[in-house]
């Protein structure tokens, strides 16, 4: 049977997806800057940072579905709009405040109200989150249309990762470090994401006026689209767990998110103990997104024709790969090149910027499929069930990737401090030759580990574009 689809627009891709780049901040910066801040700012050891991330992220195992259950009953009524109104400017005045907290008396003190103010600024942020990515699923019946839509979220993922990643520490500097640094760095980018949050609200709000998706559907798919209101929240829950592709699809992503978290956590340290030139990773991260955004027109060509799953597999071999050989690297050494605005480096920092396109690029690839898949499982789960469920399949997803991205730092601190890593307060302290092989296996390694472990768990999931009516 052939269909014929109408294109998604560019302007509301641009829209939806510049969202991305507000959320991106919120996920990234605390996920790489907040162990650091704990642990040079506060004197809040690894272990114990760690553990105040993950806690905090325990509770939203349960909230994103709850929000999720939560925006698919109102959505009849009240459209996705309304949550990401409110969810984005309290995400972004909780994110303003977590680093300015001051060290309050003893070390457990101090772990308990960066965990207490990170539970608020994380509910906040779910409020918005959830609902957010379950517009991906509603935008378009077509799995290649959503597969065009969610390459231009990666595109505004990268954005996101360049001002949160690759200028939030060196900001920190330009603004004179200290407590004044981390102080300016929040509010200023506080200010960013709630910009980039806001921009999906006429998307959010064209879906509500419309009732449904705006482009021409077969019979099955009409049917569909018309669901009726959302299952209470046990309800989804057993869905969710009923759709197998979805539940292969969660326990890959976790596994996957849960490598990537750990990389994340010591990317900062890599840049200031091993590298040495903490400024590096400003052009690091500019040419990681440069390899990621011009990647993208590949990346979905290439699942048209060899399927997502295999070319999940794909980036994800050919990436840890290039992960693993971080571990040769070492701290120091002569300079052996001069480049322009950048000036000396050392081999090791000039290896570094020959990796960044291929990191960019490979990443970009599976992360990009993992998307591209979950909206298939939600729209499968539509057409089996008859009712809304975006929300909840897209608040448990979003739960495990906040639980794995609360493991990965608790993995990293716990390998940190049996390297002996020293905490500090004020700023960095010099570390032993053990504590910089702990940063490289929490950088190479352990994520290589996970990453190739989801690859085998996604190999038992079967769905294909030719198994949902609009492609057929």
């Amino acid at each position: 049977m052939s269909t014929s689809t109408a294109e998604l627009p560019v302007g509301r891709m641009l829209l939806y997806g510049s969202g991305q780049a507000g959320v991106q901040i919120i996920r990234d910066t605390p996920a790489v800057l907040l162990p650091v801040f704990m642990s040079t700012m506060l004197g809040i050891s690894p272990w114990l940072a760690g553990l105040a991330i993950l806690v905090p992220k325990l509770w939203l195992i349960l909230c994103d579905p709850l929000v999720g259950n939560w925006s698919d009953r109102r959505k009849a009524s009240w459209g996705r709009m309304p949550f990401l109104l409110v969810g984005a400017p309290l995400t972004a005045v909780g994110f303003g405040l977590l680093f300015w907290l001051k060290p309050l008396g003893s070390e457990g003190s101090t772990a308990l109200g960066v965990a207490a103010l990170y539970t608020l600024m994380a509910t906040a942020y779910s409020v918005y989150l959830v609902p957010y990515l379950a517009l991906a699923a509603e935008l378009s019946p077509d799995p290649q249309q959503r597969t065009i839509l969610l390459a231009w979220r990666i595109v505004f993922t990268m954005v996101g990762v360049i001002a949160g990643v690759g200028f939030a520490q060196p900001l920190i500097g330009w603004a004179g470090g200290g407590s004044r640094g981390w102080e300016t760095m929040g509010l200023v980018f506080a200010g960013i994401s709630l910009l980039a949050m806001l921009c999906p609200l006429p998307v959010a709000y064209g879906v509500q006026a419309r009732g449904t998706t705006t482009t021409t559907t077969t019979t099955a798919t009409a049917t569909a689209t018309a669901a009726t209101a959302a299952a209470p929240f046990l309800q989804q829950m057993r869905q969710a767990w009923d759709n197998r592709p979805f539940r292969t699809l969660l326990a890959a992503f976790f596994v996957q998110s849960v490598g990537q978290a750990t990389s994340y956590a010591a990317v900062a340290l890599m840049f200031i103990f091993v590298l040495g030139k903490v400024d590096l990773l400003i052009p690091f991260i500019l040419v990681l997104s440069a390899g990621s955004i011009l990647s993208q027109p590949l990346w979905v060509k290439l699942s048209q024709r060899l399927g997502k799953r295999p070319v999940f597999s794909l980036a994800a071999a050919a990436w840890s790969v290039l992960t693993l050989s971080w571990l040769a690297a070492t701290p120091g050494g002569p300079v052996t090149l001069q480049l322009p605005l950048l000036g000396a480096l050392t081999t090791e920092q000039g290896l570094a910027l020959l990796r960044a396109p291929l990191i960019g690029a490979l990443n970009a690839g599976f992360v990009l499929m993992v998307q591209s898949m979950l909206t298939d499982t939600v729209v499968l789960d539509r057409l089996h069930h008859g009712r809304s469920s975006e929300g909840a399949l897209s608040g448990v997803f979003s739960a495990a990737e906040k639980l794995a991205y609360a493991v990965g730092p608790a993995v990293a601190g716990v390998v940190l401090s049996l390297s002996n890593f020293h905490a500090s307060q004020g700023g960095a302290v010099a570390q032993e030759a053990l504590a910089i092989s702990g940063i490289l296996l929490n950088y190479s390694l352990i994520p290589v580990l996970f990453v190739l472990a989801s690859v085998w768990v996604l190999s038992r999931y079967r769905l294909t574009d030719a198994d949902l009516p609009a492609s057929r």
